[in-house]
């Protein structure tokens, strides 16, 4: 039974979101593949405690990151450059946490960190006890961090060149010291390539998962929720599922509230539109009661069930979106920009069109429920034969099997 120390800047507790089920599926299967794992995260206090056969342990940041990141100053800049979720970077200044997990890094067979913003300390340890690290590149970050550059406003230019270049150091180091990097799709290890000359013989493609056997359609569920939500069940629902703490998911967020549903709803009197994830900040909606904002809920299965087209109007972001896995998974028709499908194996499954022509291709599957049934069950099948998280599991554990023997 191989022991692996796993670090992360954000928990995966609970399992709700994409970033959070992604690394939930992973530690559970990797589990029953006969892994013992030990987790490591920043938390409020020192605690230790078993999640679904995973060991979590959580270590309060240090006062000086502390004082650094949570004062008001950084986090009304980071806010006027839409980069709130900055602080999660600079946690990576912090080595409290590698420190913490000494011991059990000197102890264990293999060191695996997911995202570069929790690289840099766990790295070193690893070196230094000469254990063989894995490093999980969930996004090619530096192009991320440029596209979100290009898209600034010259006021927040300088604090997001900033950032550019904090983040290509990092990758950069963090990619060249790592025994073997993973990445999200083939479009990620091209981009790495491209971007940081990572060599394309040390990094392996695992993509995100998702688990068909829960996530799939519940009719009955679904219904009850429209009931609930006072929705006929021969309206149609369009959905829209992301984390708001996070500046492209609440772009298209605020996008979908200003400007598709309007229009949309201006054309379908009987039409609806659902926005779920969490957020720090309360959306601004029209006054529409058509348009409904859930904030982050405990089950995504009524929700995802009740609609009839799921939407990713992504303008910005990088790596595998497990939103238009999701959908995927529940059998959904899918419209999403190029950006939105970046690293998916699909083709016919999902419609892909340019941001403007979205409400044009919402109208058209409005119309035509065949189309609509047609695209899901594509969807699901691939799903199923692709991204379900028993084979991927079986490939990430046949991986680090090789790195750590």
């Amino acid at each position: 039974m191989k022991s692996v120390c796993v670090f992360s800047h954000k928990s995966f507790i609970p399992p709700t979101s994409g970033h959070n089920i992604t690394l939930y599926n992973r530690f559970v299967e990797l589990v029953e593949e006969g892994y013992t794992l030990d987790f490591y995260i920043f938390g409020q206090e020192n605690a230790s405690f078993n999640y679904d056969g995973i060991d979590v342990h959580t270590c309060p940041l240090s006062k000086l990151v502390r004082l650094l990141l949570f004062n008001k100053f950084f986090v009304s800049t980071m806010r006027r450059a839409r980069s709130v979720e900055a602080h999660l970077v600079l946690s990576s200044l912090d080595p409290k946490l590698a420190s913490s997990a000494r011991e059990k890094i000197k102890a264990c067979d293999l060191v695996l960190v997911e995202h570069i913003w929790s690289s840099p300390f766990p790295i070193l340890y690893a070196r230094l006890f000469k254990k063989p690290l894995v490093l999980i590149d969930h996004n090619a970050e530096t192009v991320l961090s440029r596209r979100f550059l290009r898209e600034a406003h010259q006021v927040t230019k300088f604090v997001l060149f900033l950032r550019f270049a904090y983040t290509f150091l990092l990758e950069k180091l963090s990619c060249m010291m790592a025994s073997l990097v993973i990445v999200s799709s083939e479009n990620d290890k091209a981009l790495l390539n491209g971007s940081l000359r990572v060599p394309v013989e040390k990094t392996k493609v695992i993509p995100p998962s998702i688990d068909t056997s829960i996530m799939k359609n519940d009719q009955t569920l679904g219904l009850r929720l429209r009931d609930k939500l006072g929705i006929s069940e021969e309206a149609l629902v369009v959905c829209f599922l992301g984390d708001l703490t996070t500046v492209p998911n609440y772009m298209s967020a605020e996008y979908i509230a200003k400007e598709m549903a309007p229009r949309v709803l201006g054309r379908l009197a009987e039409a609806y539109f659902l926005i779920i994830g969490k957020h720090d900040e309360p959306l601004a909606l029209p006054e529409d009661n058509r348009v409904i904002f859930t904030g982050e809920v405990s089950d995504l299965i009524p929700f995802l069930s009740a609609a009839d087209i799921c939407i990713v109007p992504l303008t910005l972001g990088s790596g595998v979106k497990l939103k238009l896995l999701t959908y995927l998974a529940f059998g959904k028709p899918v419209i999403s920009t190029t950006i939105g499908m970046e690293g998916i194996n699909a083709g016919k499954e999902v419609i892909v069109c340019e941001l403007y022509d979205f409400e044009r291709e919402i109208w058209k599957l409005a119309s035509d429920r065949d189309l609509r049934l047609k695209l899901g069950s594509m969807g699901r099948r691939l799903a199923e034969e692709v991204y379900d998280k028993r084979s991927v599991a079986k490939r990430l554990a046949s991986i680090l099997n090789e790195v750590a023997s």
